[in-house]
């Protein structure tokens, strides 16, 4: 098979995939950007006398086809026109006159075709009269007024009986819509291109084209923009102009190879990666309502594994490429602003990131030795550019609810005949029809044999039923007593969403800045479910000489994690014939008396918490020009974390008052300091058709933490301090436990590009870490790449091909996210008594294991 044969199969392969999706799309969404088959059936079949689509159906309106078909479908109200008439009806009047405007009328169920037949109107103007003002002079002394509609179709109504005026008399006022058709080709083939994205500028309003690559759209004006974007291929903006019928044809993206991607410790032109690597720039969410990073990146990236949370705080569980250790962490290492950041990722506002990059093979994430081998993410913020201040603000609000509402508890009909038949499935020595209701007995048993298989049954044949069902007494009681409980609406809610950001960014010759502030609250589909956050970004570059460059990268957060939510378990499990609350309003712990099942309202209506997390990061550098073309880069990376979660279960809770007596409390303090101080030197040179790119590193960290855990329950005289009360309680429980892990990291790299047709990388990195056994605390971490550029020789020449590259790799990559203690032996306390007093003792929990080493991937 030759190369254009392959060719040919790609892109057959390509159009078949596109056409699906289109299919799918035009499936399960309908019609987009609500173009209308039968207004366009209306258009082009003037004989019909009325036609009235679904929509207009529910909105009462009927169409009257024009008797002079306009050939562009576009109309005009400020088109001057003569109107000779006299002594007409009305509604010839009027259809006169949007016969000229290129209008279709129609009338709303406010007013009858009497009304229209019965009035006569006479009209003389010359030509410097507008078809507005034409349909306004015909409608005075009327009760009648006019809307237009985005189809062009004229509408008139009864003013009197209106809320809300539906035009205006004046000209601007009204929505004027012109319509856009056209075709969408590859511009290097000619052939059509199904699914491109055709959106009007600066707005949400667009389609797509379909399996024919054609598109029609509706637009403002002749001023309007339209955006045709494409995977693969160069965007497009066209004005629209005087055009009814715009075809495009779209040129494939190969000045993309020159876009600058992120790598670790530096930047490379994607033509030159000999790594795997892909990124996604801040345009492909600008749209979305995010709330933090990881819901950027479900779903879009090739090999990048994420379950999207629906719960308040967002976010999803990570993996690049599978899973790579048995006890380990898997989640990827995170690079923000060329720093490793250890942080959570909810402290990273989504509306600051400029660019974001994974590094998914193993050449490509070696350079971070021990911490890549679940892969990395470069985090790329934005910065300030040269110029005048420009403030952006952006809000959003939304709504979050249950996708798939058939997902509840059992109804009480469901319920009872699940009993029924789990309990034949369990019990087949007996007939099936012992578990039916007897109200419901086919004609082939009699109700005296239904109870006759009972030596003892109820009076009552419906409480004998139920007792045979196993149910509870309030169980049987509320079924008697036609009760039931709704857990559905009492466990989930529909929740609102709200973005609140500010930036400010600008700067000087010498001197650029960025600065942002974001606010987010959000409630998720299940009661109590909120999360908050306020974030704030300062990053700062300033040339200090010609030879020194220093800045600041820093972001502060504040977290509030306080929610108690319902418990989804417990709705799902709960019977329907249970009770949520008694007679007197209390709350039922178990709503049908059965232990298994608690109430899951419980914790949502009677825990008290208070969790709160507050970061700093930041990265301070200087950057310095030395000769023969080397930069030294120096960084200094601080990480500062105080947590807190305070919890008090109430006598009302089952932790507070059935497991202990008046109440609960539990106290938890947490606090991190970290730093890390990278040394790069960096240096980059071409001679002739040799082309060398050096990096050496040399880290060193430093992460300390203090943990402060307290317990009390059975609070004495009275609980109602919670956990402000810890003191008053009867069994106090203290626990401690603060940590200090150090490592450091040498690293080298270099990338030889030979005629610009021949990429070379090797790379080595040699990390020492304070967790691993004492015998083996440091491991090495070998890489090596190579990529030819095939387009780039002489022989290449394909015409309908830019760039052809092979692309080879080989890595060692580490994993030490294993607990700052493993390799020693560790202890426990455990207090004991010796017949007098209290004595504290201490218990081995673990065997030192001095060669304990690193956990490494080869790919």
């Amino acid at each position: 098979m030759d190369i254009n044969m392959l060719y040919a199969l790609h892109r057959r392969m390509l159009q078949v995939a596109s056409m699906m999706m289109v299919f799918l799309c035009l499936v399960f969404s309908g019609p987009v950007s609500g173009q209308n088959n039968s207004d366009q059936e209306v258009y082009n079949n003037p004989e019909a006398l009325q036609y009235a689509t679904t929509e207009d159906r529910a909105n009462g309106l009927l169409h009257f086809a024009p008797s002079e078909v306009n050939e562009k479908n576009r109309f005009s109200l400020n088109k001057t026109i003569s109107v000779d008439l006299e002594d007409v009806r009305l509604e010839a009047a009027l259809q006169h006159i949007a016969d000229q405007g290129g209008l279709r009328l129609s009338y709303s169920k406010d007013v009858t075709k009497r009304e229209m037949w019965d009035q006569r109107v006479s009209l003389q103007m010359k030509d410097d009269v507008t078809v507005l003002g034409a349909l306004h002079a015909a409608l005075d002394n009327t009760n009648l007024g006019l809307k237009i509609s985005h189809h062009g179709v004229l509408i008139v109504h009864n003013d009197e009986q209106l809320e809300e005026p539906l035009v205006s008399r004046d000209l601007e006022e009204l929505i004027v819509q012109e319509q856009v058709r056209g075709t969408v080709t590859d511009a290097g083939t000619g052939e059509t291109l199904p699914g491109v994205n055709v959106v009007l500028e600066g707005t949400s309003t667009g389609t797509t084209t379909d399996l024919n690559g054609e598109y029609n759209l509706e637009v403002a004006d002749s001023d309007a923009v339209l955006v045709f974007s494409y995977v693969g291929y160069a965007t497009q903006e066209i004005i629209v102009g005087d055009q009814d019928a715009l075809d495009v044809s779209m040129e494939a993206d190969f000045a993309s190879m020159d876009e600058m991607v992120v790598v670790g410790y530096g930047t490379v032109k994607k033509s030159d990666l000999t790594g795997s690597v892909q990124r996604m720039n801040s345009e492909t969410f600008q749209s979305q309502n995010m709330t933090q990073l990881t819901d950027m990146l479900t779903g879009t990236i090739a090999g990048f594994n994420a379950n999207q949370a629906t719960s308040a705080a967002g976010g999803s569980s990570i993996e690049i490429r599978g899973p790579n250790s048995l006890t380990g962490g898997t989640e990827p290492l995170v690079v923000l602003d060329g720093v490793i950041y250890n942080g959570s990722l909810r402290d990273i506002n989504p509306n600051d990131i400029e660019t974001i990059d994974i590094l998914k093979d193993a050449s490509s994430a070696a350079v971070f030795g021990a911490k890549a081998a679940s892969g990395v993410i470069l985090v790329t913020t934005s910065r300030g550019e040269r110029g005048a201040p420009t403030i952006n603000l952006s809000t959003s609000v939304s709504g979050s609810e249950v996708g798939n509402k058939n997902i509840r508890p059992l109804t009480g009909e469901g319920y009872t005949e699940f009993r029924r038949d789990l309990l034949i499935l369990e019990n087949s020595s007996r007939p099936n029809y012992y578990y039916h209701n007897p109200a419901e007995l086919s004609g082939e048993v009699s109700l005296e044999e239904w109870r006759g298989y009972s030596s003892n049954p109820e009076a009552d044949n419906t409480r004998e039923w139920l007792n045979r069902l196993l149910f509870t007494t309030p169980e049987i009681q509320n079924y008697m007593d036609g009760r039931s409980e709704n857990w559905y609406d009492r466990v989930i809610q529909s929740g609102i969403r709200q973005n609140y950001d500010l930036s400010l960014s600008g700067g000087t010759e010498d001197v650029r800045y960025y600065w942002s502030l974001g606010y987010t609250d959000n409630e998720g589909i299940i009661a109590g479910d909120e999360f908050s956050a306020t974030r704030s970004r300062l990053n700062i570059d300033a040339d200090a000489a010609d030879f020194l460059k220093i800045g600041l990268n820093s972001q502060f957060s504040v977290r509030d994690e306080s929610a108690v939510t319902a418990n989804l378990g417990g709705m799902l499990n709960s019977s329907p014939y249970g009770m949520a609350f008694d007679e007197e309003g209390n709350l039922n712990w178990f709503p049908n008396d059965q232990l298994q099942t608690s109430n899951p309202l419980v914790n949502y209506l009677y825990q008290d918490r208070d969790m709160k997390i507050n970061s700093f990061f930041g990265s301070l550098y200087a950057e310095i020009s030395l000769p023969f073309g080397i930069n030294h880069r120096v960084s200094f990376q601080p990480r500062f974390e105080t947590f807190r979660e305070y919890d008090y279960w109430s006598p009302l809770t089952m932790a507070g008052g059935r497991d202990v007596s008046d109440g609960r409390a539990e106290r938890t303090d947490f606090t991190r300091f970290e730093w890390m101080v990278d040394n790069l030197l960096k240096w980059d040179r071409e001679f002739g058709g040799h082309r060398f790119d050096v990096t050496l590193l040399h880290s060193v960290e430093n992460n300390r933490s203090w943990n402060s855990f307290m317990q009390n329950v059975t609070f004495s005289p009275s609980p109602a301090l919670g956990y402000s009360g810890m003191q008053f309680g009867n069994n106090p429980l203290i626990e401690t436990e603060d940590t200090k892990v150090t490592g450091d990291a040498l690293m080298g790299r270099v990338n030889y590009t030979l005629l610009n047709k021949y990429l070379f990388t090797a790379s080595v990195r040699r990390d020492g870490y304070s967790a691993f056994g004492q015998d083996k605390p440091r491991a090495i971490f070998p890489a090596a790449a190579f990529a030819w550029q095939i387009s780039e020789e002489r022989f290449f020449n394909v015409d309908w091909m830019n760039q052809l590259k092979l692309r080879l790799s080989w890595g060692i990559n580490g994993n030490r996210d294993i607990g700052a203690y493993s390799a020693l032996a560790q202890l426990d306390g455990n207090q004991y008594s010796d017949g007098s007093r209290v004595l504290a003792g201490v218990y081995n929990t673990s065997l030192a294991n001095p060669c304990l080493a690193w956990v490494q991937t080869e790919s």
